[in-house]
């Protein structure tokens, strides 16, 4: 009878101990930093007059799709040139998925094909999913600082959009009672504070002063076009308040276009 209790003892604590290992396998995987991939873009830059415009990220640069249009329409009418605008992001996308999916030549979410065409400008939407996840501000600044530098060995100028104010807290309320403990589990994991997300921005602010990249990439603050973020009176988001509407997406390229427009006329200022 003691043998009996023995082997029903080891045996459930071998289960236990073997689904902690899994536990923490998977966890390891899910908030691993993943390592640089050096490549050499051997394809040469376009020698036409069009300027190539890209926006890659999560859902905020897949739905900018059907807006392209629009964005290259404002460049056109300013710079007096043909421009091309073309989106292609992931919804739920985290950044260390934005990163790899630049690599991606497959799937409908790769981006890989967008950098070989070598654009001018790449727009970044990327961080709103870190912050739901709590991967905290070393993941997510990491894994920023591989896009921006992916870009800028392709000689592709990045634009960084800052995080917007969206409704965080409407993300939980629509999730299971699973998911929402997991996302606590995960803040004490790394440290990443439940519904204060301005660190986010303020460290990615940081990474890129020391990282010495502020005058190789573009700035694009949310104080510029949309300083209330989802609670602004000029109604800029679907109802989910996370996503931008028609609207949204005209103030935002409206400012995106500024800087772009100011980039171009400074270079073209020293030809």
């Amino acid at each position: 009878m003691k043998i009996r209790k023995k082997i029903i003892s080891f045996s459930i604590a071998l289960f236990i101990g073997a689904c902690l290992l899994f536990v923490g396998y998977e966890c390891a995987d899910y908030y691993a930093f993943a390592e640089e991939v050096v490549i050499r873009h051997n394809a040469k830059k376009h020698n036409d007059d069009t300027l190539r415009v890209i926006f890659i990220g999560d859902s905020w640069a897949a739905y900018h799709s059907k807006y392209d249009h629009q964005l290259e329409t404002i460049l056109e009418d300013s710079l007096n040139s043909p421009v091309k605008v073309l989106s292609n992001g992931s919804v739920g996308a985290k950044t260390s998925a934005i990163y790899a999916y630049m690599y991606d030549s497959v799937s409908s979410s790769g981006t890989k094909s967008l950098i070989d065409m070598l654009p001018d400008y790449a727009i970044i939407s990327a961080g709103i999913n870190d912050a739901v996840a709590k991967m905290g501000t070393k993941n997510y600044c990491h894994h920023y600082r591989l896009i921006i530098r992916n870009l800028l060995s392709a000689g592709i100028r990045p634009i960084v959009l800052e995080m917007p104010l969206v409704d965080y807290k409407a993300v939980y309320h629509r999730e299971t009672a699973i998911a929402n403990l997991r996302h606590q589990i995960s803040s004490w994991l790394t440290d990443a504070p439940m519904w204060d997300f301005e660190k986010y921005k303020q460290d990615l602010q940081s990474m890129i002063r020391e990282e010495s990249l502020d005058g190789k990439v573009l700035i694009v603050s949310d104080s510029e076009w949309n300083p209330k973020g989802f609670i602004d009176p000029r109604n800029m988001y679907l109802d989910d308040h996370i996503h931008l509407n028609e609207r949204g997406y005209a103030l935002l390229d409206s400012c995106v276009a500024s800087h772009i427009i100011d980039d171009v006329q400074s270079i073209r200022g020293f030809q």
